[in-house]
């Protein structure tokens, strides 16, 4: 299949690409502000498809006509993607300088680094997910994307060389195949692993390359009709991904093909002349956005997470509508005297400027993120008493997961090393949930001179026959472990803690796995929980074992350590940050009605939510300004001691069966 060289000698500016650059940021801003458009995110992915499309152009333009070098390129990408970015990074680090806490600093300063070395799809796959709770508060999440493109665009020029000197003409055939490779992977890999297939080069190359081949595609609409047809079929597999895409969706993987596909249309039906789509995204204000897009792109994000930081609970929409307009102001800003003036070669010729200011630019932010992160978030940035509300998300756990019981066949002991001294039959058992419960009961196994055993493994409920579906975890065999040592070791009281809605409960805008039976039975995850506690409890009951079960204290939106946080610096109450009493009881209500079938002759269950509870009817986050909370669901040391009265209960039928 031969090139298309009419196309790439001929190319001229194309305005409704600029307006599709538009259709791609509006709703990825707006997604991200929560004003609209659930499926906003696929933006990205017209962005990858436009981004692959022009430069193939432009590499194919410079080849045929042997002008093209790797430093002529890279020097345009430099003047492209770097000024306007190192302008927002560093004032990032400068806002971040006096809003964030210090580990969340620190975080700045790695994400900060990792950006300026193209990198920072590594750096936050390795945090966690695009779609994870703590992602929406790190202010450099969206540069993921620079990097992934970055990363392409050093390795793509070199093969497409390659080809253009030893198989011209299998070009094409070449990108089809890279193509389906890199598809296939995203799919194949997309449910064991999200993350990686998320954020990184080979699950996202595709994208790109669907940009490339098209750019190389020797064909072309030149009647009216077939050009009508595919852009309106191309606008609505984008506008079908807009709104019926949301964070639950698996992604990319299969369902990244609609908006890739729909930009594809797009560009090939108006590749001759325009069709009716065409002109509407060539109107001057639609393209007027398209050219503020990368500038709007990188400066409405970090607006939104701060935004984010310095307000308690959600942020008002108000304020999210505020922030968007005035990414608008700062991109327009940008685009005009940042990404503008730099953009022109006579402001950087010859091309050794373009790589000077890249030195020094990646020279100024890696010095400043890395004197940042080694200096752990610059903690004298605030006054002592904010510095010891900001200590407690240093908290380390007093205990570690016991996932080896699989192969020791074995849990540890929590109590005093006293020499001689014989355990107690009784097992604390649970994820991690039950881990921060340990500074109590250690507390408890202390005062009371005993020995007890625990099992603490994150994600990883009391219950048997259960696993995680889709991702079929070890769930049931690490169970299984365990209750085999109940067995071994004649365990005669077990204790169960978890945080019970996580497992019972699928979050509507979560892609958190669920659980399912063994055989990954699609069930509702509810009727799973209660089936398998309820032979869990059946099969301790037949070993003569007494079982406590442990209701979850109140879940809080945000972390406490943040709302303290920042309620010292604004002069905020304290006692008002914490949710309402309803609200968290609304939360937990579906394992609350699960436990309150549990027959009494099964488990004794008992309720730590009312300890938790103040006099306004919210839920207490804090005592003496210190957050009980470690993070949203998490109990601090300090916090465990909140619960004491439940497990002094427990430690006296110990002590007096």
């Amino acid at each position: 299949m031969s090139l298309d060289r009419t196309h790439l000698e001929n190319f001229r500016y194309r305005p409704e690409i600029d307006g599709l650059r538009a259709l791609a940021v509006i709703p990825v801003i707006l997604y991200h502000a929560a004003l609209g458009f659930p499926g906003g995110f696929v933006g990205v992915d017209i962005f990858f498809v436009i981004s692959g499309y022009l430069i193939t152009t432009i590499i194919m333009r410079e080849m045929m006509n042997e002008r093209f070098t790797m430093s002529a390129f890279w020097a345009r990408r430099i003047r492209r993607i770097l000024p306007a970015a190192s302008v927002m990074v560093l004032f990032t680090l400068i806002a971040g300088a006096f809003i964030l806490l210090p580990y969340q600093f620190e975080d700045l300063g790695k994400a900060s680094v990792s950006q300026t070395l193209m990198v920072s799809n590594f750096y936050f796959w390795q945090q966690d997910g695009y779609f994870a709770a703590p992602s929406d508060f790190e202010p450099l999440l969206h540069t993921w994307s620079l990097s992934v493109e970055e990363q392409f665009y050093f390795f793509f020029p070199l093969l497409l060389l390659f080809l253009w000197k030893k198989a011209p003409g299998k070009i094409l055939h070449w990108l089809a195949g890279l193509i389906i490779g890199s598809l296939i992977w995203s799919a194949c890999s997309l449910i064991p692993y999200p993350g990686a297939t998320f954020f990184l080069l080979p699950s996202r190359a595709w994208e790109l390359l669907a940009g490339s081949f098209l750019a190389l595609l020797p064909f072309r609409i030149s009647r009216r009709l077939p050009s009508e047809i595919l852009s309106w079929l191309g606008l609505a597999l984008i506008t079908f991904s807009f709104f019926f895409y949301s964070a639950t969706t698996r992604f990319p993987g299969l369902a990244a093909i609609p908006p890739v596909l729909g930009a594809v249309l797009l560009i090939l039906a108006n590749r001759n002349t325009l069709s009716s789509v065409g002109r509407l995204l060539s109107l001057p204000p639609i393209v007027f956005v398209g050219k503020l897009s990368y500038s709007l792109y990188l400066w409405h994000w970090p607006l939104l997470i701060f935004g984010r930081h310095l307000s308690v609970q959600e942020t008002p929409v108000e304020i999210r509508a505020a922030l968007v307009a005035a990414s608008f102001v700062l991109g327009f800003l940008s685009w005009k005297f940042v990404e503008g003036p730099f953009r022109n070669k006579k402001r950087l010729a010859p091309d050794k400027s373009a790589f000077r200011l890249f030195y020094a630019t990646t020279a100024v932010i890696t010095l400043t993120g890395t004197l940042v992160y080694t200096l752990d978030g610059i903690p004298a940035r605030f006054s002592p008493e904010a510095q010891r509300i900001a200590a407690v998300a240093l908290e380390q756990k007093i205990v570690k997961d016991t996932r080896d019981v699989v192969k020791t066949k074995n849990l540890p002991l929590l109590g005093p090393p006293t020499e001689g001294k014989q355990p107690v039959p009784v097992l604390f058992w649970g994820d991690s949930h039950n881990k921060m419960m340990m500074p109590i009961i250690r507390q408890l196994c202390h005062e009371n001179n005993i020995d007890v055993y625990y099992s603490c493994r994150a994600e990883h409920p009391p219950i048997l026959n259960t696993n995680r579906s889709p991702d079929c975890s070890d769930l049931a065999g690490y169970n299984d472990s365990v209750f085999e040592f109940i067995k071994k070791r004649g365990i005669k009281k077990v204790i169960l803690t978890a945080r019970w809605t996580k497992y019972c409960v699928q979050d509507p805008d979560s892609t958190d796995v669920t659980l399912t039976d063994r055989q990954g039975t699609k069930e509702s995850p509810d009727l799973v929980f209660e089936r398998a506690l309820t032979e869990t409890l059946t099969l301790l009951k037949e070993l003569g074992i007494d079982v406590w079960i442990i209701r979850q204290v109140p879940y809080q939106k945000r972390n406490p350590i943040d709302l303290l946080f920042h309620a010292h610096r604004l002069g905020r109450d304290f006692d008002s940050l914490g949710i309402s009493k309803s609200e968290g009881l609304n939360h937990h209500q579906t394992a609350n009605d699960i436990f309150d079938r549990v027959p009494n002759d099964q488990a004794t269950v008992l309720d730590p939510y009312p300890l938790f509870i103040l006099e306004n009817d919210r839920t207490k986050i804090h005592e003496d300004g210190l957050s009980l909370y470690i993070d949203e669901d998490h109990l601090t040391a300090q916090g465990s001691l909140f619960v004491r009265p439940i497990f002094e209960m427990i430690f006296k039928e110990l002590k007096n069966p």
